[in-house]
């Protein structure tokens, strides 16, 4: 399926946009090509080359009959040219590949049509990413070129869209490669030939990728907005989102800003129940004349000195200097808004608590006005809607004399909290006198760890939220059971051998066989009471804790105890939950109804769990059947699901509820991550290839070097990527994940201090690339 870059392809370097000579034409001529939800370009492998379930017809010239397609060479007659124009895109499809041989990257494929053509945009799929340079050529006899379109550089995305720098005429139409990649990365030295599974060709390009988006406007009553693009006659276009709602909101609202910020937006073009999503369109939106406090230092044009952004981890999102700094010595009080002093008080005490650590003041918790502040005041108060705060920002403005922290909601002043008592440990002099507005870009931040196969104390886990919080990262999963992998146990010899793998389950459990045996782990396990206690502190911390019941796989805890439910085919296989035989469901469904009941629940009443679903090897129907079940129940409960994702690997009729379902990508192949997100599932990149840990084992460490380039969005994994809109709040955020899977066979000794580590080491960085 076709992928949206999450790029406009005016920021392609070296392709200039064809969108204003052809954007009349492109209103007269609806016959335009995407697909809904996640914006995809130019899908459908058929010979209508038609956008799929929702898209809007439009003709693929490449598959007209009478085309010849030819190249410069063929690594073997198994890639010829004319797969690269039969339809199929798909990774297991046929595909043109070119003579493998270094030092000669130029290779061309060819179109030749029997008529002239209209030529405006490209769609290319790319088997590997290692072109990084190529043009697109037209000419009218086929001897004598034009340049249409140039790119250097590596493709962001296996598929790539092109707008013709203007449209263009001719009978023939090629793709030249002029650089190709010979680094030893994913081996492309020793592949210096150029592969496509398919070329698009089309006579127009998408209306969507054309929109002429307009400026930021201020109305009379000095609000500011975002007007729509103009759409053709009888076609309707709405605000999709932004990648940051704090500044252009879905209504087309923008608040008031402290700086000039670089806004991502995109939108849907629809008539009926057909649409096209657009790729990114990146908005400017200039500071607002915005002045919180007339006599703020942040709003004092005269101050001789301003001050430069405090440097913290992570980086505020705006932030205008003012002169002079606030002195921790002379903080006095901190003072609640009155009236709210019982959603205040904890956020509070924290800050109390943080300042006598960090500078050996006692201040006072009291309750007050705004306006009847003193000097040594830190005030915390409640923000207007009109501010644009949302959920996490908030605004934090710092005077020589007080403190003024404000947020919409309250999740937003615990990070206001955290913000302050970051400023006051690296004051140096003072704290810079300055205003803050921040908020994030991404709404799931977070770390999940195992401690089904190792435990972890509940000391360790409350030490990861209080990290956690100090970088805003807002989620904390923790995956409660899990076993030995079996392949690699040394007790795979037999099935009765294979059930007595070492196996852990870290959450107190009433559930028994008829033998009166438990699954709950007597080697270290937290109690009801434990967990509850963690998820509340953590809670005032501003993290979400969310529990893992790993089922139908990883399910050894159950099946050793519940044999007659097990997979149990082969050896390899006991940890799977035979979800065909008539009971598993409803065993799964009676532990997890053991936390969700109740008048005072183990797992948060309206919070979010974790059911699963990974890595399971038995009947693909069964399998999404299941999962249905679960995620009726949880959300029945009042909850809110979090899955792995495993529906690439495990196809069947049945389609799974996507609504309000949060899936985590770990594998690209197991779960395709713009395929998952075109069916509606919200997405979390915890992709293994740059986000997994595995302490003494193959994912030691994160690579900060490559995390460096990553960017939450972009799922990448050996030669292919995929890219998914920022601007969509279905693309959620990201989570980097420790499994303990250096256990029993392949025990290496890691500790927990060794597991603290692991997390600490890449935490700055990413919660730096995730707010």
């Amino acid at each position: 399926m076709a992928k949206n870059n999450d790029k406009t392809q005016r920021d392609y370097p070296g392709i200039k946009t064809a969108c204003l000579a052809m954007l009349a034409l492109l209103f007269l001529l609806a016959c335009v090509l995407l697909r809904g939800d996640g914006g995809e370009l130019l899908g459908g492998g058929d010979a209508a080359a038609g956008a799929g379930e929702h898209g809007f017809y439009y003709e693929n010239l490449a598959l007209m009959p009478g085309v010849e397609v030819t190249a410069d060479s063929v690594e073997n007659d198994s890639f010829l040219p004319q797969l690269a124009a039969d339809g199929k895109k798909n990774a297991g499809a046929g595909r043109w590949s070119s003579a493998n041989e270094a030092g000669a990257p130029e290779h061309w494929l060819q179109f030749s049509f029997p008529q002239e053509q209209s030529f405006a945009f490209v769609s290319l799929y790319w088997e590997r990413l290692n072109v990084l340079g190529f043009v697109i050529e037209v000419s009218r006899d086929g001897e004598h070129w034009t340049q249409a379109a140039l790119w250097e550089g590596t493709p962001e995305t296996n598929e790539q869209q092109v707008v013709l720098d203007n449209p263009a005429q001719g009978r023939f139409l090629r793709l030249r490669t002029t650089a190709v990649s010979d680094t030893e990365e994913n081996q492309y030295l020793y592949y210096q030939n150029v592969s496509l599974l398919e070329m698009e060709v089309y006579a127009q390009a998408p209306v969507s990728w054309c929109l002429q988006v307009p400026e930021i406007r201020t109305a009379e009553d000095g609000s500011r907005f975002l007007p729509l693009p103009e759409a053709p006659a009888g076609y309707e276009i709405r605000l999709l989102g932004s990648d940051y709602e704090e500044i252009i909101d879905e209504d087309g609202t923008v608040y008031p800003t402290l700086e000039e910020k670089a806004v991502t937006v995109g939108y849907r073009i629809s008539q009926g129940d057909k649409y096209e999503d657009s790729p990114s369109y990146y908005v400017t939106v200039p500071p607002s004349v915005f002045t919180d406090n007339p006599e703020s230092p942040a709003d004092n044009s005269e101050a001789s000195v301003v001050n430069d952004r405090p440097r913290l981890s992570p980086e505020v999102s705006e932030w205008k200097g003012g002169a002079g700094f606030f002195f921790p010595g002379d903080a006095k009080r901190i003072v609640m808004q009155a009236g709210r002093e019982a959603e205040l008080r904890q956020p509070a005490l924290d800050l109390q608590e943080s300042w006598k650590k960090l500078s050996g003041e006692e201040l006072t918790v009291v309750s007050g006005e705004e306006a009847s502040l003193q000097t040594g005041d830190i005030y915390l108060g409640f923000a207007g809607k009109e501010m644009g705060l949302k959920e996490e920002g908030y605004w934090l403005d710092i005077r020589p004399g007080t403190m003024v922290l404000r947020a919409e909601k309250l999740q937003g002043l615990i990070w206001a909290t955290v913000t302050a008592a970051n400023l006051l440990e690296n004051a140096g002099e003072g704290i810079p006198c300055g205003t803050i507005r921040d908020y994030p870009r991404y709404s799931v931040r977070g770390f999940h760890i195992d401690i089904g196969r190792r435990m972890v104390s509940l000391e360790t886990l409350k030490q990861i939220v209080l990290t956690l919080s100090e970088h805003k990262m807002n989620n904390l999963g923790v995956h409660l059971n899990d076993n030995e992998i079996l392949s690699t146990s040394g007790k795979n010899d037999s099935i009765s051998n294979a059930f007595t793998a070492y196996a852990g389950f870290r959450l107190e459990s009433g559930l028994k066989n008829s033998r009166g045996e438990g699954i709950t782990s007597q080697d270290g396990s937290l109690t009801r009471e434990e967990w509850k206690e963690l998820t509340r502190f953590a809670a005032e911390k501003g993290v979400q804790v969310i529990p893992e019941i790993d089922t139908p796989a990883h399910s050894l805890a159950l099946t050793r105890i519940f044999p007659e439910y097990a997979l149990a085919d082969e050896p390899d296989n006991v940890d799977q939950l035979d979800l065909g035989k008539k009971g598993t469901v409803d065993l799964v469904q009676k532990l997890w109804k053991e936390y969700l009941e109740g008048e005072d629940p183990v797992f948060e009443a309206g919070g979010l769990v974790h059911i699963g679903m990974d890595e399971y090897f038995a009947d693909g129907e069964d399998y999404r059947s299941f999962a249905n079940d679960m995620i009726s129940m949880i959300q029945e409960s009042g909850r809110t699901v979090r899955m792995w994702g495993s529906l690439s690997r495990l196809p069947g009729r049945t389609q799974v509820a996507s609504e309000n379902v949060q899936m985590q990508i770990w594998n690209m192949e197991w779960a395709d991550p713009q395929d998952m997100y075109e069916e509606g599932f919200t997405i979390i990149n915890s992709l293994n290839s740059s986000l997994y840990i595995i302490p003494g084992g193959g994912y030691d460490r994160l690579d900060l070097e490559v995390l460096k380039q990553w960017e939450p969005n972009l799922f990448a994994a050996g030669t292919q990527a995929e890219m998914l809109p920022a601007y969509s709040g279905r693309m959620a955020g990201a989570v980097y994940c420790l499994w303990n899977d250096t256990i029993g066979s392949l025990d290496t000794g890691v500790t927990e201090e060794g597991i603290l580590e692991r997390f600490l080491e890449p935490l700055p960085l990413l919660s730096g690339k995730l707010w």
